[in-house]
């Protein structure tokens, strides 16, 4: 095209405000450019975090965000869900619902489809992208924080028993408390459904049954406040009388009183890396080798004035 005749293109696209026809260039290209979401929970901090990275990664590089959300995960037909979105033409498709249960078969579905997948949240699994935080060294790290501070009773208050990611905080707590000669027992453990009001039950329970608690470590900082709130009821001081720790390091957890030692995911970061995973499978970029199908980003222990006891003497 001629210089001249494009500065005139231009000036007309401009003065009608025109917009490009997605559907008509994917006509051309083939592309719809595209991406389906699949997600749940999104009144809980952790997973509208996620979706927030995946949004804005997916916007910079031209991609709109078709979400289905999902309000029973563990009951989901994974096929319907499929077959709806791959109406929709979608290039790629992130299957951001958490993984609950011990069943990965409903999963391999997922790589049966015309459609680059990549899984968040999940334990692994043959032939797919997962993309997870390492939430065992997370819940060994708060664990281990509380023993170095001098707590020695240490409860904790889980999430839902089936859900991936509250059985690997648990299996940190645990392999933190055995690494320091302490078996844990079942007086020690309550579970929650990530609410405040099941964090202050859950406290409430183990307090109970386990009434030698000094620490209690939190599997979200949503329960984590409400066990706080059953704390003050029971006119127990944070940290004199027990020290608590949450996980995901929600914008509240900065101004409990006592502020809130937590565990803080890079959750929006964790959206992002599966769309540019995603992305490069939609263009056919070939993945390094070395990164494995499954990928684990690292949570950071975020210490603040709820965990602070009396650290032990060094050895």
């Amino acid at each position: 095209m001629a210089e001249a005749t494009r500065a005139r293109v231009l000036q007309v696209v401009q003065e009608l405000g025109f917009r490009p026809n997605r559907l008509a260039q994917g006509l051309v290209s083939r592309s719809s450019q595209t991406i389906g979401v699949v997600a749940s929970g999104l009144e809980y901090y952790g997973p509208s975090r996620v979706l927030v990275g995946i949004e804005q990664e997916a916007s910079e590089r031209g991609y709109t965000v078709i979400l289905n959300l999902i309000h029973q995960p563990a009951r989901v037909d994974v096929e319907a869900v499929l077959a709806n979105l791959m109406t929709h033409q979608v290039d790629g498709i992130i299957w951001a619902s958490p993984h609950i249960g011990e069943e990965l078969e409903p999963m391999q579905e997922l790589s049966h489809i015309p459609a680059p997948v990549v899984l968040i949240n999940h334990r692994p699994a043959p032939d797919l992208i997962v993309i997870d935080i390492d939430n065992l060294q997370g819940g060994y790290e708060a664990t281990r924080h509380l023993l170095l501070n001098g707590f020695r009773q240490i409860g904790l208050i889980a999430g839902p028993p089936d859900w991936h990611a509250s059985e690997m905080r648990r299996r940190g707590w645990e392999l933190a408390l055995r690494e320091a000669g302490k078996m844990p027992d079942s007086r020690q453990i309550v579970h929650g459904d990530w609410s405040p009001q099941s964090g202050e039950r859950g406290f409430y329970t183990l307090k109970a049954a386990f009434p030698e608690m000094d620490a209690v470590f939190v599997a979200n900082d949503q329960m984590a406040i409400g066990a706080i709130r059953a704390a003050s009821d029971l006119h127990l001081r944070i940290p004199d009388d027990i020290g608590v720790v949450g996980y995901d390091d929600i914008p509240e957890a900065a101004f409990t009183r006592p502020r809130l030692t937590t565990v803080r995911q890079p959750l929006a970061e964790l959206g992002r890396l599966a769309v540019r995973k995603l992305d490069a499978l939609i263009t056919g970029e070939r993945l390094p080798a070395t990164e494995g199908r499954s990928l684990l980003l690292q949570p950071t222990l975020i210490v603040r004035e709820s965990s602070q006891g009396s650290p032990l003497p060094e050895r």
